[in-house]
């Protein structure tokens, strides 16, 4: 019987892996293991735990492993899976598990390999693996045996436990309509069921399991095509999804992503709020983790399929009658503006996420025209204001947030006709102020603005000397986008220092 063991330091990386996920280790090693056997297309997940041995087995009928997955399922030096090849990473569940086990026994079966091997620790420092034969299985899939210390705290021990934790983490697995929808994407079957503890649990209408009132079902678009299903209620009761849990449950490929609420804050309804909405294509913007998502780079590609999700959620809190903070404009804002722009040498971030005003060509009604179009709902005023004929008149209208409709070219369906202008517009956010003294933060990313918290007391404190006002607001700009763009890394958390370094200069 082959032994093998890793030559790397596996102690300090076993806990770099855990540092990467904001979940206590039994978490990760359960939503890792289940994600792994999501990729491998199985339609059966069998989860058992026995708490008299601490064992957590988590078995699939998937592909199972070929030679090199395997190879690569023990080394700890090998990389996390490419972005966007899955949801889960190979082997990190069994990795991460050694901050709390003490063995892990794999077993895998494919089209053209068959092994196992016993993971364990021979002593505090060694960590060894034998090849076994894989005789728990029959037929092609993997099976992962957890071995947990006596003394490892984890936050499951019985079949609901284990239920409640899926469900924070997979729940569009456990709703008949989703899991059609997948079906049809040929992303899982249809029939994918988890059986824990001997207990198969069935997929139900979320809406009527969490009891939701208010509900509203729509489908994302993004340039007049569809790119995703979403579902928001309210629920009977407060974190329907456990203590912290409320808001939208970004998803993809049927793994909750994070909440969110979207910057709009409804106290009175806000721990009630329940939603769910699958975007496959987020998938490309997950972080090193997956836990979460990648703004600054392709930033625009992000919003494509972010913003529609946040539009929505407004306008069905505007329908339920809750109210978000009045935004308002101000003449300082041009002049912020202007500031930001001189600093476009040295912080180059600041000109992809603004964007600021450029030169394009707007669709407007013609009946001379030879473009075909139809109208978009959404729309924001070209620039400048007033120049949308040649003699003067009302701007033409570019696709946007605000209300409205604004032309888009389809040569299809399109039934107006119209002409191409070549005119100036904004594409990135927008600086404006909001009133909102109960909220902590100087600004936030809301949309199509940054918008500045003019309730905030350091902002009050400083509206007397306009040069300080100016310095705050520049500083909360900075702070508001380091929070957006680099959300969930450590990639660059002096942003906020660069920007303010460079304006102090100018």
């Amino acid at each position: 019987m082959s032994k093998h063991e890793s030559s790397v330091n596996f102690e300090n990386l076993i806990t770099d892996l855990a540092d990467m996920y904001p979940f206590d280790v039994g978490t990760v090693v359960l939503i890792e293991l289940v994600a792994n056997a999501l990729d491998s297309k199985a339609t059966l997940i069998n989860i058992d735990y026995h708490p008299q041995e601490k064992s957590l087995i988590v078995t699939d009928n998937g592909i199972g492993m070929t030679e090199k997955d395997f190879a690569q399922y023990h080394d700890f030096a090998a990389g996390l899976k490419t972005r966007g090849m899955g949801i889960g990473f190979a082997g990190v569940g069994a990795k991460i598990s050694f901050n709390l086990a003490s063995q892990v026994i794999t077993e895998t079966k494919s089209l053209s390999y068959s092994g196992g091997s016993n993971w364990y620790l021979e002593s505090k420092r060694r960590l060894i693996w034998e090849d076994i034969s894989p005789d728990h299985l029959t037929k092609f899939g993997t099976r992962v045996s957890v071995i947990f210390r006596k003394d490892a705290s984890l936050p499951f021990n019985d079949t609901d436990s284990i239920t409640f934790l899926l469900r924070q983490h997979y729940l569009p697995l456990f709703d008949k309509y989703f899991l059609s929808l997948y079906d049809d994407l040929n992303y899982y079957n249809s029939n994918l069921r988890f059986i824990i503890n001997g207990k198969q649990i069935e997929p139900v209408d979320i809406a009527s399991y969490y009891h939701l009132d208010g509900v509203h079902k729509f489908y994302p678009t993004s340039v007049n095509k569809r790119i995703g299903y979403g579902i928001f209620g309210l629920s009977s009761r407060e974190y329907p999804m456990g203590e912290n849990w409320c808001g939208v449950l970004l998803c993809t490929h049927g793994k909750v992503i994070k909440a969110d609420l979207f910057n709009q804050f409804p106290s009175d309804v806000g721990p009630r709020i329940m939603g769910i909405v699958e975007i496959p294509n987020l998938i490309h913007f997950l972080t090193s983790s997956k836990t979460d998502f990648i703004r600054r780079k392709k930033l625009r590609e992000f919003e494509k399929l972010y913003d529609p999700v946040r539009q929505e959620f407004r306008n069905w809190l505007k329908e339920l009658g809750v109210q978000s903070s009045e935004v308002i404009t101000s003449d300082e804002v041009a002049k912020l503006e202007r500031e930001i722009k001189k600093l476009l040498d040295d912080v180059p971030e600041l000109g992809e996420f603004f964007g600021f005003r450029v030169r394009k060509p707007v669709l407007q009604n013609q009946a001379s025209g030879d473009t075909l179009a139809n109208a978009q709902e959404g729309a924001e005023l070209t620039f400048p204001v007033g120049e949308g004929k040649s003699q003067g008149g009302e701007a033409p209208l570019d696709v946007g947030n605000g209300p409205g409709e604004a032309l888009v070219e389809d040569f299809e369906k399109g039934n107006i006709k119209a002409k191409p202008i070549s005119r100036k517009s904004r594409r990135g956010p927008k600086i404006s102020l909001s009133e909102s003294p109960e909220r902590i933060d100087l600004a936030w990313v809301d949309g199509n603005n940054i918008v500045i918290n003019s309730g905030h007391p350091a902002y009050k404190k400083v509206l007397s000397n306009a040069t300080a006002n100016r310095l705050h607001c520049i500083y909360a700009i900075a702070n508001a986008i380091q929070r957006f763009i680099f959300n969930g890394q450590l990639e660059d958390l002096m942003f906020s220092d660069r920007m303010m370094s460079a304006w102090g200069k100018k």
